[in-house]
């Protein structure tokens, strides 16, 4: 074979090469044209699909979650609560019906939610309830979450939610000290009616309330009774109505130290108290307030005298008057703990949720103080008093004041 034929073969086979490159390019195209086309058309049938299951279910705007949403079911709130009567309602959810309407009528539309793409808003009331329910009982959250047909989390995220919104709307209005002539001379003229006892605007007093400690901060935490806790320092009036608080001292500190560092101690020392005062035989008494013996003695706060063997008649009268009193404190203490029994666990929320906790159950208290919804007699257990250190310091103001509420008592006997 010559050279030219030689050429010609390999141009044939080399022109055959590149037709047949061609070809597998432009088939290569057309599939990957093919290939979104047929994407393209698939993506536009499951949107179809997806609008004809909408249409079907008449369910314009929601997106209904079925995979990563644990149902529960939620069958003693569906079932049981709705066939409730009064009093199983009350000792469930610690409120009588009327005052739970009237706290549902103030409370609903800061609790309210509006309905997202997502899911349907938990209802106002079963968000109440569910918080109502926490506070009332010591039962864990997870429990409480199975009984609303809810999770673990929900259950916490609905009880400080409503701490928040309660504390927000309540606070200031609910747990108001005595402030003007009118407020002092009517809690002042209450004492005197219902105890004997005059010119007294509330009885203070500290409780302890277990928590986790903060980390790294055990220590200050751990108070004499041998548990961590947080103190609340409290002013109750003679309807058993908390007045004022302090919430969150460490439980090292002890009462008299918390009640020095409060605002409480500058507050009382207002000229406007000092205003309101009654002579007995020369000696100005001033309205004030009364305290157990840790608490230090001066013309603003009354304390009885050290219990002794030997203590004259005079000085027992005085102590029998004065904590006949400032039991209401204790009183109060006790109503409140027994009716919110979260008060009664540890609590295991971070400090800034366990302090709102205790704040909305004096709110709760105060509110069912109102509305006339006392306590179940079963809830009315004793509570638990405590021997605590005696505070030595006194003035002289405060020893003349306690003379001449003697001589008052002396004067006015029961």
């Amino acid at each position: 074979m010559d050279k030219t034929s030689c050429l010609a073969l390999v141009h044939t086979y080399l022109s055959k090469q590149q037709r047949l490159t061609n070809d597998i390019s432009n088939l290569r195209s057309e599939y990957q044209r093919l290939l979104r086309k047929y994407r393209r058309n698939l993506n536009q049938r499951n949107k179809l699909i997806a609008i004809l299951i909408m249409l079907n279910e008449n369910s314009f705007g929601i997106n209904h979650r079925g995979i990563w949403i644990l149902k529960k079911n939620g069958r003693w709130w569906l079932e049981v609560v709705p066939k409730m009567s009064d009093n199983e309602f009350k000792q469930n959810f610690r409120l009588e019906r009327g005052t739970y309407s009237a706290l549902m009528k103030q409370i609903e539309p800061y609790l309210r939610k509006t309905k997202t793409n997502c899911r349907e808003p938990i209802p106002v009331e079963k968000k109440v309830c569910c918080a109502l329910y926490c506070l009332g009982s010591s039962a864990e959250l997870r429990t409480i979450g199975n009984l609303f047909g809810i999770g673990k989390s929900t259950s916490s995220e609905i009880l400080h939610e409503f701490c928040s919104i309660m504390i927000e709307l309540f606070i200031y209005n609910l747990v108001k000290f005595p402030d003007n002539h009118q407020e002092i001379k009517d809690t002042s003229s209450k004492f005197l009616r219902k105890f004997g006892y005059p010119m007294c605007i509330g009885a203070v007093d500290g409780t302890h309330i277990s928590i986790k400690p903060p980390l790294g901060l055990e220590t200050d935490y751990f108070n004499y009774k041998k548990y961590h806790s947080v103190i609340m320092l409290a002013v109750v009036n003679a309807d058993l109505g908390f007045t004022y608080i302090n919430v969150g001292a460490p439980g090292r500190c002890n009462d008299a130290s918390v009640y020095s560092q409060s605002n409480l101690s500058d507050v009382i020392k207002n000229s406007i108290y000092e205003d309101h005062y009654m002579t007995v035989n020369n000696t100005k008494i001033q309205s004030h307030l009364i305290a157990d013996s840790a608490f230090a003695l001066d013309q603003t706060l009354l304390k009885p005298f050290p219990d002794r063997i030997d203590m004259p008649r005079q000085h027992r009268m005085f102590n029998y008057r004065l904590s006949r009193c400032r039991s209401t404190v204790e009183r109060a203490f006790g109503m409140m703990k027994n009716r919110f029994r979260i008060l009664h666990k540890k609590m295991e929320f971070n400090l800034d949720n366990t302090i709102n906790i205790i704040k909305t159950a004096v709110i709760m208290h105060n509110i069912c103080i109102l509305h006339g919804d006392v306590e179940d007699i079963l809830w009315h257990q004793p509570y638990p008093v405590h021997k605590k250190p005696s505070c030595p310091i006194t003035t002289t103001n405060g020893i003349g004041v306690r003379e001449a509420m003697i001589q008052y008592f002396e004067q006015n006997p029961l």
